[in-house]
């Protein structure tokens, strides 16, 4: 792997991708110092500068508010947009974000406040089930929002800040039959599962029953994903990537962790965070200073050089 600016200096890039947590954000979730001139220079050379996260579209949007022509992937490649307008998305089928409510209800606490209807056994768990006693919920990712049954304090505080529109509803299932029955223009593109420990065995226990048939990560310490089988962020640069004509030798992705691997490998010039994972890094082609280090904005304006 290599580290030396002087390698990729001058490279003619016309699309960057950039994950977002503990890459160009620090562990704090503060942006880089730099960045709003960098991106002025990005756009100034018509270079696309694309944050591409798990996090909820809107979220990224509104973490950019002074730039509303940006492209975004969001959702780990579920949706990209572009100006606001939808570039390619990959809906789940609503049988198995059925299946998936009845699961969550039935190995999680009982929901602060839960009405009858939501968890007995006929709408819940199956009759005669042991429930189990993991601190969990889960958010059932829309285009258009987040849709959340459990709607504690707690609970709320862990999924706002990576979902900035959530709706907060008595029942997930009546979203499902609202969305089958076209009373409300939606589609599912993700579940996620918070637990406040571990998520591994909540995880296991839930959303990863699907793991054969469709794409299904531990995305961080107390979140877990699902989506549409082969659904992930390469498959999304990809498909930007076509829709722009730009090639991978004129895309740079930077990455961290495991959920940006098939980004990296959609992209000639590949980077690795210092503080990346050892996958990630055995992957990468180059290797950039830490997310706390502005790594991100020091390689871009290297690659920018004349």
């Amino acid at each position: 792997m290599v580290s030396d600016p002087s390698s990729y200096a001058g490279a003619q890039i016309r699309l960057v991708a950039v994950d977002m947590d503990g890459t160009l954000l620090d562990d704090e979730k503060n942006f880089p110092p730099g960045l709003d001139e960098l991106l002025d220079h990005l756009e100034q050379r018509g270079v696309v500068f694309v944050p591409a996260s798990g996090r909820q579209v809107w979220t990224l949007i509104d973490m950019f508010p002074e730039r509303p022509g940006l492209t975004f992937i969001g959702e780990n490649g579920a949706i990209v947009m572009r100006d606001g307008r939808e570039i390619s998305s990959a809906p789940l089928d609503l049988a198995t974000v059925r299946e998936s409510v009845r699961l969550v209800r039935q190995y999680a606490l009982p929901r602060p406040g839960a009405t009858a209807a939501c968890e007995d056994a006929g709408e819940g768990a199956p009759k005669g089930s042991q429930r189990e006693n993991f601190d969990g919920g889960l958010v059932v990712c829309g285009k258009n929002c987040a849709y959340v049954e459990r709607t504690d304090e707690g609970f709320l505080a862990a999924v706002t800040p990576y979902y900035a529109r959530t709706q907060c509803v008595d029942n997930l299932m009546k979203v499902i039959d609202d969305i089958e029955q076209g009373r409300i223009d939606e589609a599912i593109i993700k579940l996620a599962v918070y637990s406040a420990g571990d998520v591994t065995a909540f995880a296991d226990a839930t959303l990863g029953r699907f793991a054969r048939s469709h794409q299904f990560a531990i995305s961080a310490a107390n979140w877990a994903d699902l989506q549409d089988r082969g659904v992930d962020k390469g498959r999304a640069l990809r498909a930007l990537q076509e829709y722009l004509g730009v090639t991978p030798g004129q895309t740079a992705v930077f990455g961290d962790a495991g959920n940006d691997l098939s980004m990296i490998a959609q992209a000639e010039f590949s980077f690795a965070m210092e503080n990346a994972s050892a996958d990630v890094r055995a992957a990468a082609r180059f290797l950039a200073p830490s997310n706390n280090e502005a790594g991100v904005v020091q390689v871009l304006r290297a690659l920018l050089a004349e």
